[in-house]
C-alpha cells in the first residue's frame, strides 16, 4: 500500500481495531489525510469511527508531542497502528530533479507550508498523494520495542519511550514508502540521536564509561546530548538535490556522462543493500572527492556520508554540508572519552543502517600521481566502532576517478619544484571554479572488489590496520586504468627529448595496449575500443589544455612535450606506474647484466632485483617477497617462455631477452627515482665528519642542487626535481643508516650510493637511446 491506493474498503469493525498515526505537518495535510480515512470507510462518522493521533514526525527536529499518543496505546494490544503521509509529487521537478534558486527561498517543493499546499491543492488536487506505510499490531511494535532497546523504561502503559519507539517506526516505514516513489537517493537517517539514546550496547557502554571515570551515568547522558547534535549529520531531500547540482557545476568541462562499468555498478548496488559499507576513493584533485556522491546520486543508489574536519562547520557552508551528509569531527579528541564513543556508535549505527561512508583513504591529494601510503585514521575509527559494537562483515570498496586533463597538476608541479604556491583564498577559489570550466575531456570510474573484514580487528592490533588499509590500496591500484593521457605521458617522457611521429605514437599505443590487454589490465573506453576518432579528440583536448604539444608545419604530424611541463607530465605517468613496475625492474636488469661481467647470469640477475626492490621500496607497494618473484617470473614468461635457458646461458641469451622486452618502459618509470635519489645521495655524501643531517635544510637544498643538475643536464628532466621526491630518497637513506651524523664510513657509503645511483641513470639513459634506436622500424612509421 505504499502507493496510498486502498485495496478495499475498511468496515466498522475494522476500523474500530486500528490506530491511525498521521505524519501532518500542518492542518492542510491532516485534514487531507483524515478525509481520505472517513473516504475509506463503509460507516463514517458511526460508532466504529476510526481512531487516530496527528503528529508531525516528517519533521524531526523537534521533539514531538506524544501524549496523545500515549493515551491511544493504552487499548487493545492487537489494535493495528497504521501510519499515514501526504508525498506532494512536483513532476517536473522529480523527473529532471531540476532545483532552481526560488526553492532556496521559498523551500522544498516537496514539503509545502499551509498556503503553499492550499495552492498546489487548487491547482491540481492528484499531487497530494496518500501514502500508506507498512502497519503493525501493537503487540508486534511492543516485542520488536524489546528487541531493539531492550526495554529502555518499558512497555507499560503510558510510556513515553515506547511511545516514541512507536513514533519513529512509524516514520521509518513512511519513509520506505515514500522511497518507493522518489526513488533511494534520498534515503536519509532520522532519529539518529533517540535511536543511539535506546540502544542497550550504547547504554552499557556509558554505564561502562561512567563508572571507569567516577561519575554518574546521568552526567554523561547530558554532556552526550549536544555531542550528538555536533557529529550527527542531518541530510535532507533538498540538500542531496542542491548537492548534486554544485556537484554538476564542478564537472562542468568534463563530458556530461561519466564513465562507469555497468557490472561493476550492478555490483555495488548489490554491497550497498546487504553490507555495511565504506567507499574509499584515491585522491588526486580537488573535486575527486564528489564523483562518489555523484555516481551515488545519479543511479539511485543510498547517499553516501562522507567526512570532514570539524574547522570546515562554519556558518553556512557548515550548515550545507552537515544537510547534505557531512559527518564533521573534531582534528583531536583522545582525552574526551564521551565525544569517542558517541561518534564510535554513531558510525556503527550508520554501517548497521547500511548507509554508507565515503572518505579518501590516502588522507591527502596526491602530489606525485602514484597513490599515496593510506592515512589510518577514518579506517581506525570505523573498525573500532564495528568491534566496539559487534558489527561483522564491513565492506571497504575501492573507487578510482580518472580524469584526462586534472585542473590541480600545474599547482601540483609547483609546490614540487620548489615554485610559490598561490594562497588557497577567494580569489584562487573563483579562479579554480572557473578552470574548471574549460574542456578537460572524460571522467572514467572504475570500482575495484571489496575488501571484506568479517571480524574487525582489536583497537590496539595495528598489524592488522596496516594489513586491511595495504589490501585497499593494492587493489585501487589494481583496477586503475590506462588512459591516453597516461599512455602519451609515458610515451614521450621516455623518448624526450625527442618528440614522435603521429605513425609512431598509433604503433607504440597498440604495442602497449595489446601488452596491458594480455596482463589484464584495464584500459580507458578509446585504448579498449581502438576508437580513432575517440583518440583524436582526446589527444585536441591534451593539445588544448597544454599538456602536449602538437607540430604539423612538417612533412610528419610530432608530438611532444614541453620540458617546462615534464613535472605536469609526470603526474599523469606515476599514476599508470605500478602496472609496469615489474617490467621496469626485469628491463633494468637485464640492461645492468648486459655491460656487467658475470658468470653466473641467472644468480646475478635476481641480485639485482632484491636491489631493485629495496632500493625503491618507499615509492611503490610491493607484495610479499614470494608473490612478487612469482608475478616476476610470469612477467618473463610472457616476454619469453624460454627465459630461464636463455638467462642462465649469459651475455647472449641477456641480448636476446632485451631484444624481446618491446617498447621498453624502464627508463621512463625509474628514472625519476633514481635521479631524484641521487640529488640527495650527492649533498649527503659531500658533508663533513660530524655533520648532523637536518632534514629541512637538506630538502631545501635539495631543490637548489636539483635545478642545477637539472641545467648541467645531469639529470634528463625537471620531472627528477620534487619535495616528495627527496623526501622518500631521504627516507630510504634512513632505512639504510645512511641519514644519520656524518662518519667516514658513513661518507664512504654515502659516495657508494651515489655511484650506484649514477650508474643507474646511466643505464636508463641506454635504454633510451636503445629504444629510440627502434623508433623507424617501428610498425607504421615512416610508411
Amino acid at each position: 500500500m505504499a502507493d496510498g491506493t486502498p485495496r478495499s474498503e475498511f468496515v466498522a469493525e475494522q476500523l474500530a481495531d486500528r490506530l491511525y498515526i498521521i505524519d501532518a505537518r500542518n492542518r492542510i495535510e491532516r485534514q487531507i489525510l483524515l478525509d481520505w480515512i472517513h473516504a475509506t470507510s463503509v460507516d463514517p462518522g458511526g460508532e466504529g469511527a476510526p481512531m487516530w493521533v496527528s503528529l508531525a514526525i516528517a519533521d524531526d527536529d523537534h521533539a514531538l508531542d506524544l501524549d496523545a499518543l500515549k493515551a491511544r496505546l493504552a487499548g487493545d494490544p492487537a489494535r493495528t497502528v497504521v501510519p499515514l503521509r501526504v508525498a506532494w509529487r512536483i513532476p517536473g521537478f522529480e523527473r529532471d530533479r531540476a532545483l532552481k534558486f526560488r526553492h532556496l527561498i521559498f523551500g522544498d517543493p516537496r514539503r509545502p507550508g499551509p498556503l503553499r499546499a492550499r495552492f498546489i491543492l487548487w491547482r491540481d488536487r492528484r499531487r497530494a498523494q496518500i501514502l500508506v506505510g507498512e502497519a503493525a499490531t501493537q503487540t508486534e511494535l511492543k516485542a520488536r520495542y524489546l528487541a531493539q532497546t531492550g526495554g529502555g523504561d518499558g512497555c507499560e502503559e503510558g510510556s513515553s519511550e515506547f511511545a516514541g519507539f512507536v513514533a519513529r517506526q512509524a516514520g521509518l516505514a513512511l519513509d520506505v514508502a515514500e522511497r518507493g516513489i522518489r526513488g533511494s537517493r534520498y534515503k536519509v537517517p532520522r532519529f539518529v540521536a533517540d535511536s543511539l539514546r535506546t540502544n542497550p550496547k550504547f547504554r552499557a557502554a556509558l554505564a561502562d564509561l561512567a563508572g571507569q571515570l567516577g561519575r554518574p551515568v546521568a552526567d554523561l547522558y547530558r554532556e552526550a546530548r549536544p555531542l550528538m547534535k555536533e557529529v550527527i549529520s542531518t541530510p535532507s531531500a533538498l540538500f542531496l538535490d542542491l548537492r548534486a547540482r554544485l556537484d554538476r557545476m564542478m564537472f562542468g568541462g568534463y563530458a556530461p556522462e561519466m564513465e562507469v562499468d555497468a557490472a561493476e555498478l550492478a555490483k555495488l548496488r548489490s554491497v550497498l543493500r546487504e553490507h555495511p559499507t565504506a567507499i574509499l576513493f584515491t585522491h588526486k584533485t580537488y573535486i575527486d572527492g564528489a564523483t562518489p556522491s555523484r555516481l551515488a546520486y545519479e543511479n539511485d543508489l543510498p547517499m553516501l556520508h562522507s567526512f570532514g574536519g570539524a574547522n570546515l562547520d562554519f556558518a553556512i557552508m557548515g550548515q550545507f554540508f552537515r544537510r547534505s551528509g557531512m559527518i564533521f569531527i573534531r582534528r583531536s579528541f583522545q582525552d574526551q572519552p564521551v565525544y569517542k564513543l558517541v561518534l564510535r556508535h554513531y558510525i556503527a549505527w550508520l554501517l548497521a543502517k547500511r548507509f554508507p561512508l565515503s572518505w579518501a583513504f590516502e588522507g591527502t591529494r596526491s602530489r606525485l600521481g602514484k597513490l599515496m601510503p593510506p592515512k589510518y585514521g577514518l579506517m581506525k575509527y570505523v573498525l573500532d566502532a564495528a568491534h566496539a559494537t559487534g558489527t561483522q562483515g564491513v565492506h571497504f570498496v575501492p573507487f578510482v576517478t580518472s580524469f584526462d586533463l586534472i585542473r590541480d597538476v600545474e599547482e601540483y608541479a609547483a609546490e614540487q619544484t620548489g615554485r610559490t604556491k598561490k594562497p588557497e583564498s577567494l580569489a584562487w577559489f573563483i579562479g579554480y571554479m572557473k578552470s574548471l570550466k574549460e574542456p578537460s575531456g572524460r571522467i572514467r570510474l572504475d570500482i575495484g572488489d571489496p575488501v571484506v573484514i568479517p571480524e574487525a580487528p582489536a583497537p590496539d592490533d595495528r598489524r592488522a590496520l596496516e594489513r586491511i588499509a595495504f589490501a585497499v590500496a593494492v587493489e585501487a591500484n589494481r583496477v586503475t586504468p590506462l588512459t591516453v593521457t597516461s599512455v602519451m605521458c609515458l610515451i614521450l617522457l621516455g623518448t624526450a627529448p625527442r618528440g614522435v611521429t603521429e605513425a609512431e605514437m598509433i604503433a607504440t599505443i597498440a604495442r602497449i595496449t595489446a601488452w596491458a590487454r594480455e596482463r589484464g589490465i584495464r584500459l580507458s573506453r578509446e585504448l579498449e575500443g581502438g576508437d580513432a576518432a575517440a583518440l583524436a579528440a582526446t589527444l585536441d583536448t591534451l593539445v588544448e589544455g597544454g599538456l602536449l604539444t602538437r607540430f604539423e608545419a612538417g612533412s610528419e604530424t610530432v608530438y611532444s612535450i614541453d620540458p617546462a611541463k615534464h613535472p605536469m607530465a609526470s603526474y599523469y605517468r606515476n599514476i599508470i606506474a605500478h602496472h609496469f613496475l615489474d617490467r621496469a625492474m626485469i628491463e633494468l636488469a637485464l640492461f645492468e647484466l648486459r655491460d656487467a661481467d658475470s658468470k653466473d647470469s641467472t644468480a646475478a640477475f635476481w641480485t639485482r632485483i632484491d636491489r631493485l626492490r629495496d632500493l625503491f621500496k618507499f615509492e611503490f607497494f610491493y607484495p610479499p617477497r614470494g608473490e612478487h618473484l612469482a608475478a616476476l617470473e610470469a612477467e618473463l614468461e610472457r616476454i619469453d617462455p624460454a627465459w630461464a635457458k636463455r638467462l642462465a646461458s649469459g651475455d647472449r641469451g641477456v641480448a636476446q631477452l632485451i631484444r624481446r622486452c618491446q617498447p621498453m618502459v624502464g627508463h621512463a618509470i625509474l628514472l625519476p627515482f633514481a635521479e631524484a635519489y641521487s640529488v640527495v645521495a650527492d649533498i649527503l655524501a659531500r658533508a663533513r665528519p660530524g655533520d648532523p643531517v637536518d632534514e629541512k635544510m637538506l630538502l631545501d637544498a635539495a631543490l637548489i642542487e636539483g635545478r642545477q643538475a637539472w641545467l648541467l643536464r645531469r639529470i634528463s628532466s625537471e620531472a627528477s626535481i620534487g619535495k616528495l621526491l627527496f623526501a622518500n630518497a631521504l627516507s630510504q637513506m634512513r632505512h639504510m643508516g645512511l641519514a644519520e651524523t656524518a662518519t667516514p664510513d658513513g661518507l664512504r657509503a654515502r659516495r657508494a650510493l651515489l655511484v650506484e645511483l649514477r650508474g643507474l641513470a646511466n643505464v636508463m639513459e641506454s635504454m633510451r637511446l636503445a629504444t629510440l634506436a627502434l623508433a623507424d622500424r617501428l610498425p607504421g612509421s615512416g610508411e
